[in-house]
Formats: structure tokens, C-alpha cells, sequence
């Protein structure tokens, strides 16, 4: 079972798709037999499905652009300055796009090889699961693919040629090749685990039936209406019926049981919350130091360098926007879940000396009044507040931390110490302490969980009509532990009213901040440009979201290497 513990690559299959144009299968399995007598090993195939699982992780270990770039609620942070990608001003041949296309297609290259050597590989009571999770691997990173760059080349074969001639599928295809597969690894017919058995590390039943709703979400919104309707109308009547049905089985009735902070917590990994995560230890990675999630070194400012030894990043690349922290209302407690609003000597005092250190910055709410801040400052029995500086969370003015004078916000998130965390993806072990200056850890990254099946089948029973069903999939979530501060459970009450496409859209950013869907979020849901250039700090203009053709980039650009190398006819997508 692939957990924390699964060595993976006892052999490697090392994959050059030529930014997913062509089909080298290198194969090195690191024995003294040929690799394919070795992948129709037992030990060989398991080897190889394995690989598969790796192949995941080479979306997380890299910086995130592509998730949160150029989104509402994030912006440039200390070291990113006016990022390409967060300005929408990247060319055909910018390399994080290049470097993501090329990655989904070795992952798809490594799943179809388990696919086909599944078929003359030693017979094992686990040979078809492992075809069958390769099936969801390679689904997964269709949808991924097709999330960003819409048409792509749909292949399901293993090479071990240079194959130089991939047409574009039609979107209607690509999206119709993820449903099928998502609706046979859900059924009864797949040999995939249920949850129970799988664990969160392996692909499982529920996590397909959850990816089943989240494709049909998609696709439903692809009604050629958005964008001036430079999208492919490719909805079916059905779509946001079946997204709210899957939604709905996802969850099986659950409400979540863990608050946020519990949720993600280091040493708490295998919940009830999580339907799948990408996983990360420092047993499996070559070098922990390198190999590791990025995740909790985004969404901070600038935190000192090796004078703070237990900070836990010097990268801050992607601060979270005044905005985020605005949208958490007085009654909403995500906010404490989310955020490190106490923020002690040294960033991980937090969690191994909180009743010790000294709390040096605090980072008020938005709603905080001085009556507010004044009582936070009065509960201090281990007296830790002393020399405390506030920083306020306002539009305009506040205090900066680090120099004590007036600042906006925009300038505040990119100097030291300038605005507060999010924490929920910390890993605060030793290895992850020792590892600070690049801010890697071996903590797992959650991308299927049942805090969005909620979300899904709310936004769905939006979709439908059924608003009361989608009021109730929300209040039903605000039940989770954590959520809703004693006193507050009127105001923090969903009512029919209250509930639209932009609601839902700041419901998802109060409960998923920091994880990496804002960017398909607002595209998903034609906000991407209005969302982008009226909330963005770093001052994006529409101009910049127009290419040349007058079209909007709301795809990613087909990497022009990709375009070069293949055979056949090309086309670059729209504003490109």
C-alpha cells in the first residue's frame, strides 16, 4: 500500500516526452535483467506502479504558479516581484508552463506503461488495482492538463519509440475519455480499494467518485458563454445533475468531524477529511532537502533569513492578499485555523514553545476594533504580550511590523515580517526545521478531500436550481469543528439569499485557502478576469489579459517547444 513509508522507484522509469510531443520510454530498473522481463516480475510491476504514484509529485515540489497566480487572493510576495504569470504578461515559451505540460505527460507515459505491462506481467492478486490506478493517475492528469490548456493530445498507449505526431483531441473527446474513466474507477466494476482500505496515498473509490464530480462541474460550465464565448459550448444538460449526484455519494453522509487545523496537521495524515493526497516523506524522496512539497514555504512575506533559524521560509512568493483575510467575518474561527495571527520569537515557538516565547507581531483580524485588539492584549497569563507590535489588517494604513510606520497593504505583504501566514500546510519536524532555508517539507499535499465534495455539490445545486439543497450542503459544512465562534451560529447561518456564484466562490476561499484551485476556480466559473483585474493587488490590467488576437488568456499556452517538435498541426490557443 503506497503510504508514508513506500520506497518508490525500486526501479525508475525515466521519461522524456519532449514537452509531451514525443515518446522516449528510458527505461533504467537498476537490476541485471532487462526491463521488460524485469516489469513482468511481480516485483517489477509493483516497482513500476510506484513510479507511477512519484510521477504526482512533480506538480507540488515546483512553485505553484500555474494554482494561484494572477487570482484575487494572492499576490507577489518578497521574492517573486511582478511574476510573469501573475501579471499574464508570459510568453509561449515561458519554462513554468512548459516544465507543468511536460510533467502531466510523463505521468500519463508512466501510467499507460502500467496499463500495458499490466497485461503480460505475472499474474498477482494486486495486478488489476494496479492497472486500475493507473487508469485514475492517468484521468487525473488529463483533467489537470485540460483544466489549463484545454484541448491537448489524448493518448493511451505506451511508447518506446520517438512518436513525433500528436494531433490535439477535440475538448468534447478529452473531457468525455476523464468522465468514462472516473465513472468505471467509481463503480463497483473497478478493482480500485474503497477509501477504508486504500488509505489516503493510494488512488481509492471514493476519490474517483469525488474527481467524477468535479469533472462534471467543469464541464458543465462550459457553455460557450464566457469570455466574449471564445469557449467551446461542450456542456451536457446532465452535467451539474451528475456533479451535485457524485458530490453527494462522495461524502456519504459525513460531516466533516476535524477542524481545518486538525484536517492538515503533520501528525494527523490519514483522516476521516482526505480522500487522497499526494504523498511526501523523507523516505521516499532522494533528498528531502530539494524533493519535498513547497507548499508551506507560499503564502507568507518575507520571514528573515539565517538569522531566524526557525522560521519556516525564505521564499514568500505568493502572499495572501488583504482581500482572503477580509472575506473571514467576526463569527468565522477559519480565520485561527488558517492563519498564524500570533507570531512568536521564532515562526515554529508557535507550536513547540507557545506558552514560552514571547508573542512579538500579532496580526489583528479585519474586523478587529481597538476594543478588540485591547482584550487580545489583556489575555495574557503567561505574560507574552509585553512588547507585542499589532499589525492591523485594514485597506488603508495599519502598522507594519517591522518599522512601525503606516503602510498600505500592497507594500506591507512584501516586507519582513509584513502581513500574517497561512499555516495550515506546516511542517513544523525537525527535518522540515533543518531544511528552512528553502522552505521544503515531507508534509503531504491534500488535493481530494470532503471539505470541497460540500463545495462541489453546493455549487452544483446552484448550477440547478436548487438553491435551498446548496444552502444546506453549506451550513452543513460550517458545522465542521472550529468553524463558527460560540455566540455567532445566527450570523454564521447560510440563508437562500445569501447564495450566488460569488458567494460560493468566497465560501471556497474561506475553507481551501492556500490550497491550489483558486486559478481553475475563477476560470471554472468565467470570474477569472473580472476577479483578477478588479481584486488583484498587484494592479492587474485587462489590457494584459488580452494577447495580441484580442483574445482572453484564460487557457495556459501550448509550450511552443511542444508546437515545434510535433508533426502534426498545432494550433496555439486564443491570446497567444
Amino acid at each position: 500500500m503506497i503510504m508514508k513509508k513506500i520506497v518508490y522507484g525500486i526501479a525508475v522509469l525515466a521519461l522524456s516526452t519532449l514537452c509531451g510531443c514525443s515518446g522516449f520510454l528510458d527505461q533504467d530498473n537498476r537490476s541485471n535483467v532487462p526491463s521488460e522481463a524485469f516489469y513482468k516480475t511481480a516485483t517489477g510491476f509493483e516497482s513500476l506502479a510506484n513510479a507511477a504514484y512519484s510521477s504526482l509529485r512533480e506538480l507540488y515540489n515546483i512553485q505553484p504558479h500555474l494554482f494561484v497566480a494572477g487570482t484575487d487572493l494572492y499576490a507577489d510576495g518578497k521574492n517573486v516581484g511582478g511574476v510573469p504569470m501573475g501579471q499574464y504578461v508570459f510568453t509561449t515559451d515561458i519554462g513554468i508552463v512548459a516544465t507543468f505540460y511536460e510533467n502531466c505527460y510523463k505521468g500519463i507515459q508512466l501510467a499507460n506503461s502500467v496499463i500495458a505491462y499490466g497485461e503480460i506481467t505475472e499474474n498477482t492478486s494486486a495486478r488489476l488495482r494496479y492497472i486500475d490506478e493507473a487508469r485514475f493517475i492517468r484521468a487525473w492528469f488529463y483533467f489537470q492538463l485540460v483544466q489549463q490548456f484545454g484541448a491537448v493530445a489524448l493518448n493511451t498507449q505506451m511508447f518506446n519509440y520517438a512518436e513525433m505526431n500528436h494531433e490535439r483531441a477535440a475538448l468534447a473527446d478529452v473531457y468525455q475519455f476523464i468522465i468514462d474513466e472516473f465513472t468505471y474507477l467509481a463503480s463497483g466494476d473497478s478493482k480500485l480499494q474503497e477509501r477504508s482500505s486504500s488509505g489516503v496515498g493510494r488512488a481509492n473509490k471514493r476519490a474517483a467518485t469525488f474527481y467524477l464530480a468535479k469533472v462534471y462541474l467543469t464541464r458543465g460550465w462550459l457553455d460557450g458563454k464566457d469570455y466574449e464565448a471564445q469557449m467551446e459550448n461542450i456542456a451536457q444538460s446532465t452535467d451539474f445533475q451528475n456533479a451535485a449526484k457524485y458530490a453527494v455519494e462522495a461524502i456519504n453522509g459525513e460531516i466533516p468531524s476535524l477542524s481545518i487545523e486538525q484536517a492538515f496537521d503533520l501528525n494527523n495524515e490519514e483522516n476521516a477529511e482526505i480522500f487522497w493526497s499526494i504523498q511526501f516523506s523523507a523516505a521516499t524522496l532522494e533528498d528531502p532537502k530539494d524533493d519535498g512539497s513547497y507548499q508551506q514555504a507560499q503564502f507568507n512575506p518575507y520571514l528573515g533569513g539565517s538569522e531566524k533559524p526557525r522560521n519556516k521560509s525564505t521564499e514568500g512568493n505568493f502572499a495572501p492578499s488583504l482581500r482572503l483575510q477580509q472575506l473571514y467575518t467576526r463569527g468565522d474561527a477559519r480565520l485561527e485555523q488558517t492563519f498564524m495571527l500570533e507570531f512568536h520569537q521564532a515562526y515554529f515557538d508557535y507550536y513547540s514553545a507557545r506558552t514560552t516565547s514571547p508573542i512579538i507581531y500579532y496580526y489583528a483580524p479585519a474586523w478587529a476594533t481597538d476594543a478588540d485588539i485591547d482584550a487580545w492584549l489583556a489575555d495574557d497569563p503567561n505574560n507574552l504580550k509585553t512588547a507585542t507590535l499589532i499589525s492591523k489588517t485594514v485597506a488603508e494604513g495599519g502598522i507594519a511590523p517591522s518599522n512601525e510606520k503606516p503602510e498600505s497593504y500592497d507594500t506591507r505583504r512584501s516586507m519582513d515580517y509584513g502581513c500574517a501566514c497561512i499555516k495550515k500546510f506546516d511542517d513544523y519536524s525537525a527535518t522540515s526545521i533543518a531544511n528552512r532555508d528553502k522552505g521544503c517539507s515531507t508534509h503531504d499535499v491534500v488535493v481530494a478531500r470532503l471539505g470541497e465534495a460540500y463545495l462541489i455539490a453546493a455549487e452544483a445545486y446552484l448550477k440547478t436550481g436548487q438553491t435551498d439543497n446548496a444552502v444546506q450542503m453549506i451550513n452543513k459544512l460550517r458545522q465542521r469543528p472550529g468553524t463558527v465562534k460560540t455566540g455567532y451560529e445566527t450570523e454564521m447561518t447560510v440563508a437562500a439569499g445569501d447564495m450566488d456564484i460569488d458567494f460560493i466562490l468566497d465560501e471556497r476561499a474561506r475553507e481551501m485557502a492556500g490550497e491550489y484551485v483558486r486559478w481553475t476556480d475563477l476560470k471554472r466559473t468565467h470570474k477569472l478576469v473580472e476577479y483578477a483585474v478588479n481584486y488583484n493587488e498587484d494592479g492587474i490590467l485587462e489590457s494584459n489579459m488580452k494577447g495580441t488576437d484580442g483574445k482572453y488568456k484564460t487557457l495556459r499556452p501550448i509550450p511552443q517547444a511542444a508546437i515545434d517538435l510535433n508533426q502534426a498541426a498545432v494550433a496555439q490557443n486564443p491570446g497567444y
